[in-house]
């Protein structure tokens, strides 16, 4: 990429769509790196990665996203090239308006800023997971599976499985909530991921997103892999989950990256994030339920059913 294009996506994009597009930060829906703008029923959320690049995408649009380069050409249309972009901003670069940025410093420690002693507190009261919980049964999860990835699980008082979500160090910092008559996340917690394995210990072979802790039991379970680092979300992508998809890949650069969230509009939407994020990174694949919504529908229904596509479900390698 030349210079001259590398200072054009690192201009403050949040202060040009303000200024030139007509957009309003939606304050009360945004953070401190990730922000919600507005115009009419329009809404585009950005974060500033630790390059100083600006990125942008549209909820409601899976191909409606890149940078500010990808934004005028949406928007001009197609015969908006390249180099149309390069002289519609050359003038915005010159007169100082969002004004390239330095590039922001690396991220040191946990992202996590809020008290969390009170969440972990509730953690370390719950009890560990011994043998196969009700609702994990009734979910089609077998003892074996709940049993290999028992360390990242808890039970509450009301029988609800826990699974805990983790910072860079490790430290617990939230924890989904599962059970038959009540889901939610920890309150007070933060989202970023459930870990469950590598079984085997050891760096992963591969690495695979879903969106529930129920998803990534069943994921593992379906394919049987020993070798996966299996990740929940929560049913959420924030900049900071981001962060640690972003830091999972540069600690583990053999791994392969599996994209495994639900099959509907929203899975599309945190797949296309996903895959922004980790832009430039050759070995990611999107992986997709082949029946039902989600690996946990996947799991239940193989289970009635003793030929077909299901048989054949692995993730390679």
């Amino acid at each position: 990429m030349d210079k001259e294009l590398e200072s054009m996506i690192r201009l403050d994009f949040k202060a040009f769509l303000e200024q030139e597009e007509g957009f309003v930060c939606d304050a009360a829906a945004s953070t401190r790196d990730s922000f919600k703008l507005r115009r009419g029923a329009e809404v585009l959320i950005l974060r500033r990665r630790e390059d100083g690049v600006w990125e942008y995408f549209n909820p409601h649009d899976t191909k409606d996203n890149g940078t500010i380069v990808q934004y005028l050409q949406q928007r001009r249309g197609a015969g908006f090239t390249l180099g149309h972009v390069k002289r519609y901003l050359r003038p915005f670069v010159k007169a100082g308006i969002g004004a390239a940025l330095p590039p922001l410093p690396r991220s040191v420690g946990s992202p996590v800023t809020k008290d969390l002693a009170p969440v972990v507190a509730r953690w370390r009261q719950a009890q560990p997971v011994c043998g196969l919980p009700l609702y994990l049964a009734a979910r089609g999860l077998a003892q074996a599976t709940v049993e290999a990835y028992a360390a990242a699980l808890r039970l509450d008082r009301k029988g609800n499985v826990l699974f805990g979500h983790t910072g860079p160090d490790g430290e617990i910092v939230g924890y989904e909530i599962a059970g038959a008559a009540y889901k939610g996340f920890a309150k007070g917690g933060e989202r970023l991921l459930c870990g469950l394995g590598p079984v085997e210990g050891g760096d992963p072979a591969k690495i695979a997103l879903t969106e529930s802790g129920i998803d990534a039991l069943s994921l593992a379970q379906i394919v049987g892999r020993r070798d996966t680092l299996f990740c929940s979300t929560a049913g959420a992508l924030s900049v900071h989950t981001l962060d640690q998809v972003e830091r999972l890949a540069r600690t583990y650069p053999a791994a392969e990256l599996l994209i495994g969230f639900d099959n509907d509009k929203g899975g599309r939407v945190f797949a296309a994030q996903a895959e922004q994020a980790l832009a430039g990174r050759v070995n990611v694949r999107r992986i997709v339920p082949t029946v039902g919504k989600d690996w946990n529908d996947v799991l239940r229904l193989r289970q009635t059913v003793t030929t077909g596509p299901l048989d054949a479900l692995r993730l390679g390698g």
